[in-house]
């Protein structure tokens, strides 16, 4: 008997399991930076062509234009963001602060010093989680089944307004956002902002609104053309780091994909 009442035991264990995994909840905003979310919980798994459906929806009555009119969506900046699994990112945040903060400790120069503390206090502050990696325009999704993921957990779906900058960080003068200007190269932003003396020169990341990360080449030997839009981030490395700052601008990369408009 008692085998059997443990099987039974396992049994119902593993459906109350799975029933509690199941829930599925969603926060919804026009902007990672505002505090009002819409939350909507399903007693279920959805697909990514809900959480768009209801999004939409539910967002309009929150995001109107000074003159009550309706704002249109940046498909290209909007975000679906995994943020109850972001264990990784956050490890990756915190030793990106840490060896910050051991730059600044290695020397006395006080400008220097104090653009790595606006990069680490920009770096403490952007909401993490962990994207998925996809168009989320609700007409693509429809005509592309493999854009209609299951999703259980956590989840935070931005769909933003269509932004007027660019920000430019890392190893630059004047860290913060630019106007964005059509047909504008990345050097001339960077002519802008101006570099650190420890800057890499040759090449430059530019992470597009989707969360695409590119290098572009853009020394005077190697220099490869490249569009940027609205709302990019475009990061210098750090060059002549320590042996183990080597990971330093890979995870910066890694958490500037991660994060939404």
């Amino acid at each position: 008997m008692r085998p059997y009442l443990t099987s039974l035991t396992l049994l119902i264990s593993v459906f109350l399991s799975n029933h509690v995994q199941s829930e599925t909840q969603l926060l919804i905003t026009s902007s990672a930076n505002q505090n009002t979310l819409i939350e909507i919980t399903y007693p279920k798994t959805i697909r990514i062509e809900q959480a768009i459906r209801d999004g939409l929806t539910q967002l309009p009555m929150h995001n109107k234009s000074s003159s009550n009119n309706l704002v249109p969506i940046y498909w290209l900046g909007a975000a679906l963001l995994d943020i109850k699994n972001t264990a990784s990112l956050e490890a990756k945040r915190q030793q990106v602060l840490s060896q910050l903060i051991q730059m600044g400790e290695a020397t006395d120069d006080s400008h220097y010093i104090a653009q790595l503390a606006k990069l680490a206090q920009f770096i403490r502050k952007i909401k993490l989680g962990q994207r998925v990696i996809q168009p989320l325009d609700i007409d693509l999704i429809r005509i592309n089944q493999s854009f209609n993921a299951v999703l259980d957990g956590r989840f935070l779906l931005v769909l933003p307004p269509r932004p007027t900058t660019v920000t430019l960080l890392g190893a630059v003068e004047q860290m913060g956002s630019y106007e964005w200007q059509s047909n504008i190269d990345s050097k001339e932003y960077l002519k802008q902002a101006g570099l650190l003396n420890n800057a890499e020169t040759s090449t430059v990341w530019i992470i597009q609104p989707d969360g695409k990360a590119i290098k572009q080449p853009i020394a005077y030997w190697n220099h490869q053309e490249q569009d940027i839009a609205p709302g990019a981030s475009l990061y210098v490395e750090f060059s002549s780091l320590f042996d183990d700052y080597t990971q330093l601008n890979k995870n910066i990369v890694e958490l500037l994909r991660n994060r939404a408009l």
